[in-house]
């Protein structure tokens, strides 16, 4: 395997890692820390910061995983030519759909829930939005990057059988 394929398998597992590194921070650490030590208007500028922060920096990583992982599949297809097909779509297909699933979620995120609170500029930020509407949007958030941080999980482990294939060897 050529320097080339470490530096793009390197670069998909930094990115991955970021993208966990980022929803781990805004469900366990960010929005707890928020709610337990602020109070009031505080609080809500905050956790309307760290949202936007959150939905941004994790639709960011999620669309790079995608264009890291399309080209490092060129050279499982320059490699495996016709038999590509048969050693790589299937573990590829359940890869593709978990994530699928973990992109609608995040996207979900970012353009359903966070710009209610954020809007799309900095002088969104400055007007009033309810606590309840905040509260609500953030704890909805929270959940689906709980739910993404395991569905991320379960697409490292089926991109792991990856490397069972023979090219690996």
């Amino acid at each position: 395997m050529s320097v080339e394929s470490y530096l793009l398998i390197l670069s998909h597992l930094v990115i991955w890692t970021l993208g966990m590194g980022v929803a781990f921070y805004f469900a366990f650490a960010a929005v707890p820390m928020i709610n337990k030590h602020m109070q009031g208007e505080e609080r809500l500028v905050a956790l309307r910061r760290h949202a936007k922060f959150y939905h941004i920096t994790f639709l960011l990583t999620m669309s790079l995983m995608v264009v890291s992982g399309a080209i490092r599949l060129t050279d499982y297809k320059i490699v495996l030519g016709l038999q590509y097909f048969s050693d790589v779509s299937t573990v590829l297909i359940v890869k593709l759909l978990i994530f699928f699933a973990v992109y609608i979620l995040a996207a979900y995120q970012s353009f359903g829930l966070a710009l209610r609170i954020t809007g799309t500029g900095e002088k969104a930020m400055d007007d009033k939005v309810p606590a309840e509407l905040v509260d609500k949007v953030v704890g909805r958030m929270r959940s689906i990057a709980i739910l993404n941080l395991f569905l991320m999980t379960a697409t490292a482990y089926v991109g792991l059988m990856l490397s069972r294939i023979p090219y690996f060897k």
